[in-house]
């Protein structure tokens, strides 16, 4: 009963959003002599069904369905000489929340002060750094749970009520985001996914399995960046907490350990190519010593990748990552289970290859994830095709695979799975 009222009410704000704007008949003298003025609104959206399965049989789980929905994503804009204005939402039914769900994705309002400074204020997505599905600097919200179900790609990315300006100087441009209540990362939790639990040594899933108390600080992010003949360059700075709930409080509940990042970026061409350099300083500010188990010890991060055209129509991206934990000795030695920690310099080396063809209407993607120090890997294959401006087929996979089930992709092994999106835009 749901999904058929949803799915008519969707259709009707469907017909409703059309242009009804007459044209002017053409045996009209004045057609010709008066222009319509533009609409400063603007809208588009799109109604899409998805459905995902497990490849294997995962026992925790009563259902095997990792996606199954029904959505409408609306966006609208109003743009003038003076301000922006951004809204966009989704609503969708679940199957595997059994509901009907409400993502508010923007509401905010976009407009310049002093001729050089742009302020964007309320709900909005916020993104930065170099990496390729790899994150050291952008400390904003992830959806996980979208990411390994399925979804597009690009809800991977969740949104946050911020404020953010960025200014534009002759030496450098500046870039500040506050989040006045601090934006964690949407993280498997055990509903959709079962995860490894090092207090168990085991998996835990079918439920919600970790449900931490919600971080109130704010957040604090700054970029300051310039393109120097081709170059771009870039500082981080970042105070807040860490996106998932890696900490354990004195009373063993899950909770986002505060933290400090300090960064910097650097890209520019070689030979055919782009390469990126970005490096980052995680600070553990509950955990300065390294010596408390409960909270993960502080690390440097670094990234080296490169890109560029390998044939006409084929794209080759690789990424080199590595984790470096600070006061390892003090980690493993107060640990409660060492034997399934993360090594000291944790590896991941990304491949990534995509094809178009029939005209760009057609794009084969393949993105590989492989840690030669965790011996695991994850397999994101996918293939698009676009029959016309309305129309879209996507076919993918999330496929994981480790020989040890404690690893950062091992342990979603039973999760790997298949899905299918087919979507109607306007």
């Amino acid at each position: 009963m749901k999904k058929t009222l949803l799915i008519g009410l969707l259709l009707s704000f469907h017909l409703l959003a059309q242009d009804t704007t007459d044209e002017w008949p053409e045996d009209d003298d004045w057609g010709n002599d008066w222009d319509a003025k533009e609409s400063p609104w603007s809208q588009s959206g799109f109604l899409e069904a998805a459905y995902g399965s497990r490849i294997n049989n995962d026992q925790l789980f009563t259902n095997q369905t990792t996606l199954s929905e029904l959505r409408w994503h609306q966006q609208f804009q109003y743009s003038d000489e003076k301000v922006d204005f951004n809204w966009a939402y989704d609503v969708w039914v679940d199957e595997l929340e059994e509901d009907l769900q409400f993502d508010l994705r923007e509401l905010n309002f976009k407009f310049s002060l002093f001729g050089q400074t742009d302020v964007v204020l309320g709900r909005q997505i916020s993104t930065w750094g170099t990496g390729d599905l790899l994150f050291i600097n952008d400390m904003f919200p992830k959806d996980w749970q979208s990411f390994f179900s399925g979804r597009d790609d690009n809800y991977l990315k969740a949104p946050a009520d911020a404020l953010r300006f960025t200014s534009y100087f002759k030496p450098l441009n500046v870039d500040v985001v506050i989040t006045p209540a601090a934006e964690p990362d949407r993280f498997i939790n055990g509903e959709r996914f079962a995860l490894f639990s090092p207090f168990t040594q085991g998996h835990i899933g079918g439920f919600e399995a970790i449900n931490p108390r919600n971080p109130n600080d704010p957040e604090y992010a700054i970029r300051l960046f310039k393109n120097f003949k081709g170059h771009q360059m870039a500082l981080y700075g970042y105070h807040g907490i860490d996106k998932s709930p890696t900490g354990v409080d004195s009373t063993f509940q899950p909770y986002f350990p505060r933290k400090n990042v300090f960064g910097a970026s650097f890209q520019s061409t070689l030979g055919q190519g782009l390469y990126n350099l970005e490096v980052g300083y995680h600070q553990a500010l509950d955990d300065k010593d390294g010596d408390n188990p409960l909270v993960p010890n502080s690390q440097w991060r670094f990234l080296v990748g490169y890109e560029r055209e390998l044939i006409k129509k084929l794209n080759w991206g690789t990424q080199y990552y590595v984790e470096h934990t600070v006061d390892y000795d003090a980690f493993l030695a107060n640990s409660f289970s060492p034997n399934t920690e993360v090594d000291k310099n944790r590896q991941v080396w990304t491949n990534r290859l995509t094809y178009q063809a029939m005209q760009d209407k057609l794009t084969w993607s393949l993105f590989m994830f492989y840690s030669p120090t965790d011996k695991d890997s994850y397999w994101r294959p996918s293939v698009n095709y676009r029959h016309n401006d309305q129309w879209q087929f996507t076919l993918g996979g999330n496929v994981f695979a480790g020989s040890e089930d404690h690893t950062f992709f091992g342990q979603f092994e039973d999760g790997s799975n298949l899905y299918a999106r087919i979507r109607f835009q306007y």
